[in-house]
């Protein structure tokens, strides 16, 4: 996927590219009628128990297909950053969960979440058929689907140089058992032997070159991440697929009635050289299975936070990002057993990119911000589905509104609202936790995107990314810290990089040298091979971030793009000198520049 080098002993090309500067509303719900029934049969599903890690960058995070994320059903696991297995682990998030309720048309509260399986269950692995699931199917689906990067960039380069003449031989392993609708290669996985899965409806998602509607490695199709304006063809590094539902038992953990949903999730990440390498993303495709719509419905990523040790945080939201984040109260030390970020501080950050879309169409994004605490009174955890219910409206555990200032319950004033300590730590004129004079403890929140109808068969998607960021030296971001500098140029990146469906912008691919010496010279050729990003030297492509800074500095005009401008061929002095030596007389002497022809005579690097 990244960008790749091709260094020949004493030469090298260089690339030239031009253009570089290139308020929620107030809930109603029908009416009982008393007539009609729209109780959603349970199944006979045990708890699923499958576990996997999402690790191909700095991050390593754990994923269940339970509902939940990032523990082992006892520890941490969103380990960040990534060390060694036998090192000791720093942990940013103690677990995370998905919540959905609404209403159907009798007015009865169904609702579907997850904290610590404590009380039981409200998920189970697999699709639903018809609204219902078998322990089998759930069973067969209390697994992870894992393909990587490097695996498509191989299957896609076999597939533009043979076309059809591609052969099982050319798709690696992660291509076959990706389940794609009708994907018939499954059983080439050796991991699923003995297993039979027709995949009969839409469940990973995969990028349809033949158009046929159904997923074949051979045939070009390849995984790949989707996007809501449809023109997505992007990957990342690492994709992890796995399916779940609401129907596989009776809700032990919520005790509310089940809804009929299947949630889609796709979780990925990047290998990158910026802060996106300290990233991961979650995409959900959520689909009501039943007959009947669910009405008034909110959708919710929970999130239990324990930035290190899990007794000194303090958290808080930028909504004009729609970014929920967790930072430290003071140093952090390790607490019972558990190894803290000592003085160099580090923040996290859930982005909310994508909520489902209103009845009128539009986009909803984050609709509000609440907290709850280990062990508090109005902010204890939810232990009913009406009590779920209450913090994804922007409610307090009985129902009462959010009150702007002092912890949104007492000691500010009158006002309700839906986002609490929506201020800059580092503003004392803002409402955070600093000028509520809180006192540090075991934090979680909730973000939520609702009120719409979630309409039988139809799909809404909500997408996440976790941001992280650990300044080198002492102290770290610093306390209180500034969200603005600290985490926010961070953010735009993952915002940038949703913005653009995820197309990681890769640099040109090195070509091909092919040299011929003769009597004191050297002929160089210089190709593209079919396949490279830069076939016909027609590279041409947009960095989501670039756009961004040249739209605000440049009032939405200029060019943005990254597009093809020439080689420039170096004599080094050794294999080891790198791009940034290539100014260093002493390591390296331009020898030929070879360009486009056209009008562009100056190329300026956006930094």
């Amino acid at each position: 996927m990244k960008k790749k080098y091709l260094l020949n002993q004493t030469l090298c090309a260089v690339l030239l590219l031009s253009g570089v500067w290139a308020n929620a509303r107030e809930e109603s719900r029908p009416h009982k009628n008393g007539k009609a029934s729209f109780k959603t049969e349970a199944g006979d599903c045990v708890t699923p128990t499958a576990q996997f890690d999402l690790d191909i960058n700095n991050v390593r995070a754990r994923l269940l297909t339970g509902g939940d994320l990032w523990w082992n059903l006892s520890e941490a696991k969103y380990e960040v950053p990534k060390g060694d297995q036998n090192s000791v682990s720093l942990n940013a998030i103690f677990s995370g969960s998905i919540w959905i309720s609404g209403y159907d048309a009798g007015g009865n509260l169904k609702c579907a979440a997850q904290r610590y399986r404590q009380g039981g269950d409200d998920y189970w692995p697999g699709p639903l058929m018809n609204g219902a699931v078998d322990k089998a199917t759930c069973n067969k689906y209390d697994r992870f689907f894992n393909v990587l990067g490097t695996d498509i960039d191989k299957a896609r380069t076999a597939y533009l140089q043979k076309g059809s003449a591609t052969t099982l031989a050319d798709i690696p392993k992660g291509l076959l058992g990706w389940p794609g609708k009708g994907n018939q290669y499954l059983a080439s996985d050796p991991s699923l032997v003995g297993e039979t899965f027709n995949i009969d409806d839409n469940l990973a998602p995969f990028k349809d070159v033949d158009g046929d509607g159904l997923y074949d490695p051979l045939k070009g199709d390849y995984p790949y991440i989707p996007c809501r304006n449809g023109q997505a063809e992007a990957y990342a590094d690492q994709m992890v697929f796995w399916t779940i539902n609401d129907v596989g038992n009776q809700h032990t953990e919520s005790s509310g009635q089940a809804i009929g949903v299947q949630i889609n999730c796709l979780g990925f990440a990047f290998q990158t050289t910026n802060d996106v390498n300290n990233m991961t993303f979650y995409k959900y495709e959520i689909i009501n299975k039943s007959t009947n719509p669910l009405y008034n419905t909110y959708i919710s990523q929970n999130v239990d936070p324990d930035l290190g040790c899990f007794d000194n945080d303090a958290i808080g939201c930028d909504t004009s990002r729609s970014l929920g984040i967790v930072y430290n109260r003071s140093d952090d030390a390790d607490c019972n057993g558990v190894a803290g970020y000592h003085e160099q501080l580090p923040l996290l950050g859930i982005d909310f990119f994508e909520g489902p879309l209103s009845d009128s169409g539009q986009q909803l994004g984050m609709s509000s911000f609440i907290y709850y605490t280990n062990g508090g009174t109005f902010d204890n955890d939810p232990s009913s589905a009406a009590q779920y219910r209450n913090y994804q409206q922007g409610l307090w555990l009985d129902g009462v509104p959010i009150t702007k200032g002092g912890n949104g319950r007492t000691g500010g004033t009158s006002d309700p609202t839906h986002f609490v300590y929506p201020g800059n730590p580092a503003d004392p004129t803002g409402w955070s936790e600093e000028t509520a004079h809180t006192t540090a403890g075991d934090r979680r929140f909730v973000q939520t995107s609702g009120p719409f109808t979630l309409v039988p068969g139809v799909a809404q998607d909500v997408t996440i990314g976790v941001v992280f960021v650990r300044p080198a030296g002492v102290h770290g971001v610093g306390y209180p810290p500034n969200f603005a500098t600290a985490i926010g140029p961070a953010d735009d990146l993952a915002q940038a990089l949703f913005n653009t469906c995820f197309k990681l912008v890769d640099g040109p691919a090195a070509p091909t040298l092919s040299i011929r010496e003769t009597s004191n010279e050297l002929i160089i050729n210089l190709v593209n091979e079919v396949g490279s990003n830069n076939y016909g030297e027609s590279y041409d492509q947009v960095d989501g971030s670039v756009a961004t800074a040249v739209n605000n500095e440049l009032g939405g005009h200029g060019d943005s793009t990254f597009t093809f401008e020439g080689y420039k061929i170096y004599q080094v002095a050794n294999p080891q000198v790198s791009a940034t030596d290539l100014d260093d007389p002493g390591k390296a002497l331009l020898v030929a520049q070879v360009d486009v022809k056209n009008g562009v005579s100056r190329v300026v690097n956006f930094v």
